[in-house]
């Protein structure tokens, strides 16, 4: 009788507070402000709301209600909520219809995946060992036998699972959801995916890596550039390209009637003059260089971008903050090309997942700079890269830079400019591995890792460092970059686990050399003449097979710089 009492108290309570005046219309916020309503606010300590009594009477019931709907305060805790007195306006509410409507398109996004998985079913039936019954899901959910990594092509784990996870990813970011919360969302349609929508099928570490993590390495680069075209002068131009960097964001803006955001100032391409932003556009030729010697020439074609949304960046003030999530991102894709194709790949993107942001610029007496800017934080990232040596096509490599740190600090003294940064991340790859066919010539392949013997490449751990410094002064700049991967097999886990006979430990390494100089032409900054030359060592041991190789790649482009 006493619990009846109470639920009755409490429904009347809430039904007492629908009638109050305190306004319950969602107002208009920005898109940071609707990401920072979605975060409770920590109070310090929270302040006690007083709240007023009075006495309702019923025919057989005497209760206390509430006057009004104050905003609850928990004060042990140090969050404060907002209790709604009508469920349906809390489908209203911003921080609830962007979730709800990140949810939909997620789910829609699933349901083509789940149709084009029965389209196809005939191909996928090679990884069916598996039913919609208590013993597979007891295996999956309990056991976890069934959890192994996968044996699908190099492509498929490290190109379309990575590009499905930034799909997700920007979903729930077009619905103006943080990157937290879109990362969660890329994380839970995968996992569903993997042990649900393919129920066939074992569940594939491999795929709970590189899908979710493609969206915060490779999604956020792509949201922000959306946002950036979004936000500058409009044309023809900047819609398509704001479209199809942040597709789900513009459909949305279109459908839902959101207005976009407007900078207050441009540059002279109509680019938002208050982010720090820079477009590189190249094209040009490359050669091999083999015993000092100039070999078969090839296209070089490419694009890099980098943003970096602080609007003090590069300008004199004094200033320290901290960094939002996906406040500064980069990507870049290279090609070298001929008449059969692509010759080599190199494609990486990388996010800033937050840190601190500090400066102190003043302007000297000749129209230069004096002082430092720095920034550092915690940061993920993406690369995948597809080489040649002496003839070999199947040289790649898939990294997820799961999750690492980055410092950034720039220094500068009257016209010149000089800047040092370093990467660390703990990385998740699919890589070739460099000495299985000496291996197999010597030993066969009989009973190692099922995916090396039918893909040629393994599943790995390990570690990237990649320190970069370039200097600038007037229109010449001098830069140099390297990148160091090491790599470590997984042992253990493999589809086939129960019948492999030799689990052999593999380890790869890679270290690519990159050293630039270019000459932005008098009056005109944007167009520049570059020369770049690339050296690659890679190496690898399986077993007590030791292989490396080297290449030295020269080229001259033309590029410009937005």
């Amino acid at each position: 009788m006493r619990l009846a009492l109470l639920l009755n108290a409490a429904i009347l309570t809430l039904s007492a507070a629908a009638h109050a005046d305190v306004p319950l219309a969602p107002r208009r916020i920005s898109d940071d402000q609707a990401i920072l309503a979605n975060r409770p606010q920590f109070l310090h300590p929270p302040p006690i709301v007083p709240i007023r009594l009075k006495r309702l009477t019923l025919p057989s019931v005497s209760l206390l209600t509430l006057e009004r709907s104050p905003e609850i305060q928990l004060p042990s805790i140090g969050f404060s909520y907002d209790v709604p007195t009508h469920p349906e306006r809390v489908l209203r509410e911003p921080r609830v219809a962007y979730r709800l409507l990140a949810t939909a398109e997620n789910v829609a996004l699933v349901g083509y995946g789940f149709a084009s998985y029965w389209i196809f079913a005939v191909e996928n039936q090679a990884d069916w060992e598996l039913s919609w019954s208590e013993p597979s899901f007891r295996e999956k959910l309990w056991t976890f036998q069934a959890v192994r990594m996968d044996t699908n092509s190099f492509e498929t784990n490290t190109i379309k699972h990575p590009a499905a996870g930034a799909y997700t990813y920007l979903a729930a970011r077009g619905s103006r959801l943080g990157v937290g919360e879109s990362f969660a969302f890329a994380l839970a349609s995968s996992v569903f995916w993997e042990f649900f929508a393919e129920y066939r099928e074992k569940v594939s570490i491999n795929d709970l890596v590189f899908t979710p993590l493609g969206g915060p390495a490779i999604g956020e680069p792509l949201h922000q550039l959306g946002i950036f075209f979004e936000r500058s002068e409009e044309n023809f131009l900047t819609r398509l390209l704001a479209t199809g960097f942040s597709p789900f964001r513009f459909l949305n803006r279109y459908f839902l009637g959101w207005v976009p955001m407007g900078a207050s100032k441009f540059d002279k391409w109509g680019f938002p003059a208050t982010i720090w932003h820079k477009f590189d556009l190249f094209a040009g030729l490359a050669t091999d260089i083999d015993a000092n010697v100039l070999r078969r020439s090839r296209g070089y074609v490419g694009a890099q971008t980098e943003i970096i949304d602080v609007p003090e960046y590069d300008k004199p003030g004094v200033i320290r903050h901290s960094l939002r999530p996906g406040t500064i991102t980069n990507m870049r894709l290279a090609l070298l090309v001929d008449d059969r194709g692509i010759h080599q790949s190199d494609f990486m993107s990388r996010t800033i997942l937050g840190g601190v942001y500090e400066q102190s610029i003043e302007s000297d007496n000749e129209h230069g700079r004096l002082g430092h800017a720095l920034f550092a934080g915690p940061a993920t990232a993406f690369q995948y890269v597809a080489h040649t040596f002496d003839g070999r096509v199947d040289d790649k490599l898939g990294i997820v830079n799961v999750l690492g740190g980055v410092v950034d600090a720039s220094i500068y003294r009257g016209k010149l400019k000089a800047r040092f940064g370093i990467d660390a991340y703990a990385d998740f790859a699919a890589v070739n591995s460099m000495a299985i066919d000496d291996y197999i010539d010597r030993y066969g392949y009989d009973g190692f890792k099922s995916v090396l013997v039918e893909r040629q490449y393994y599943f790995a751990l390990g570690a990237t460092i990649r320190p970069t410094a370039t200097f600038s002064y007037r229109g010449i700049e001098l830069g140099g970059q390297v990148t160091h991967d090491f790599l470590e097999s997984i042992e253990g886990l493999d589809r086939y686990q129960e019948r492999l006979k030799n689990d052999l430990h593999l380890s790869d390494r890679r270290i690519t050399q990159r050293y630039w100089l270019s000459y932005a032409f008098p009056g005109n900054d944007t167009l520049q003449a570059r020369l770049e030359l690339e050296r690659q060592e890679r190496s690898g041991v399986m077993g007590n097979v030791a292989v490396s190789r080297q290449s030295l790649n020269l080229r001259g482009y033309v590029a410009l710089r937005f």
